[in-house]
């Protein structure tokens, strides 16, 4: 078997494993393939994520930082926009050559779990158990574990991590986790572990009372970055400075190149994280010049990611994200004007994401596509949606196929400095967009 065909094999794996009603996958079966892997999950140090928005950004700011200590860092996340190989990453992401070696060596533990009456794996688990595999053999220091959905259940719960992280909570994947903030807190708060710290920055009031509760019940101290106070003190095209103090730490000046709104909180969130565990082995906080080394290579696709100067792809897929993304142009981009392309999963609670957009970010034109996914909405059927929430006169089109109207939109914007172009709904959309300007440059 060769590198495609081990790709291949992956994507035909269902994504969910057949559970009980609101499960999204058990990870009995999982469990028997690590210790038949020889549990490499738990040979590595790891660092723990769950949350709806922000995991990604927190983990690979997390990552900066650990860099810049010296440590050598393996970070696992989804999903991926264009190369599967994004997901499990070193300081660059897996070779075709290891990606194949370590699919061999689980596929080869799967099979000898089946053969002792034990159901297959999903498509996440049989990633994750790769990954797990690759960064014992890398010998890294601390790996960064993304979850995929949830946290109680998901196969990352497998971990024994040195401490935990829970960003942003608000409501998504409601068939699998819940339908209020609470139940999808609950959920999220699974991954915290007994005397482990957890370090949190939900955004909601109701979100942060389960998760202290929670932590209090496995005598986990819970530190909420919300009591961490931060300030812009300067807002750019692609960087926002601004500062952080608390009563352990001050910074004054700290430097991130985006100019996400919602940036500042994954980064808050990783410093403070950061400090924690350095509290944990013993070495000092890190500096701000230090920080602001770390932060000079924080790079995360597909979030506020201008592809061209007034071109951005955002993967916001929720409302609480279509907020965060809706507000950073509005107040980046106050003398622009706002055109919009959109698509969005069949499976998402789509209609509040519709509204926002139309109420808060007032696109003077829009267009509407369809992501290439069983997962996929018309794109007629939603441009019916936004013209019943539009209160003012706004052209919009429609067209399945993402290139040709990517290209119309980006015709209608670039060139012209007055105005900016949002593409967002999906990260199907942005890994889309993504594959096509690649192709366009080969």
């Amino acid at each position: 078997m060769n590198y495609e065909e081990a790709v291949r094999y992956i994507l035909d794996i269902p994504f969910f494993s057949q559970t009980v009603e609101r499960q999204k996958s058990g990870n009995e079966n999982l469990k028997f393939i690590m210790e038949e892997l020889d549990s490499p999950h738990k040979k590595v140090k790891s660092i723990h994520i769950a949350g709806t928005n922000g995991k990604g950004s927190t983990a690979n700011f997390i990552k900066c930082i650990l860099e810049e200590r010296g440590y050598k860092v393996g970070i696992f996340t989804s999903p991926h926009l264009v190369d599967i190989r994004e997901r499990i990453v070193t300081d660059e992401m897996i070779s075709e050559e290891d990606f194949l070696s370590c699919f061999l060596l689980v596929k080869k533990a799967e099979e000898k779990i089946v053969e002792k009456g034990k159901n297959h794996i999903s498509f996440f688990e049989f990633l994750f158990a790769m990954a797990a595999v690759y960064f014992e053999n890398k010998k890294v220091d601390y790996v960064i574990y993304e979850t995929g959905l949830g946290g109680r259940l998901d196969a990352t719960n497998l971990l024994s991590p040195v401490i935990t992280v829970i960003t942003s909570i608000g409501l998504d994947h409601t068939k699998y986790l819940g339908n209020t903030i609470k139940d999808i807190a609950g959920e999220k708060a699974g991954i915290i572990k007994a005397d482990t710290p957890v370090v949190y920055n939900t955004g909601s009031d109701e979100a942060d009372q389960v998760i202290s509760k929670v932590a209090k019940s496995y005598n986990a101290e819970a530190i909420n970055v919300a009591k961490t106070d931060y300030i812009i003190n300067d807002l750019r095209y692609k960087s926002i400075d601004f500062s952080l103090s608390n009563s352990y730490y001050n910074y004054e000046h700290i430097l991130i190149n985006t100019s996400a709104l919602y940036q500042l909180d994954n980064a808050a969130t990783a410093i403070v994280t950061c400090n924690r565990l350095f509290k944990l082995i013993g070495i000092s906080n890190i500096s701000e010049e230090e920080c602001n080394r770390a932060f000079a290579h924080f790079l995360w696709a597909g979030r506020m990611d201008f592809i061209y100067p007034n071109v951005c792809i955002d993967g916001a897929h929720n409302e609480a994200a279509i907020k965060r993304i809706t507000e950073s142009i509005n107040t980046g981009f106050t003398d622009k004007k706002k055109y919009l392309l959109f698509a969005v999963a069949e499976d998402k609670d789509y209609k509040p994401m519709i509204r926002l957009l139309c109420d808060e970010l007032k696109p003077v034109e829009i267009y509407i596509t369809k992501i290439n996914s069983k997962r996929a909405i018309s794109a007629e059927y939603i441009a019916e949606l936004f013209k019943l929430h539009l209160d003012y006169e706004c052209k919009i089109k429609s067209n399945d196929d993402i290139k040709c109207i990517f290209d119309e939109a980006c015709r209608e914007v670039i060139g012209h400095e007055d105005r900016i172009l949002l593409c967002t709904g999906s990260l199907y959309l942005a890994g889309e967009i993504k594959q096509i300007i690649m192709e366009a440059q080969r």
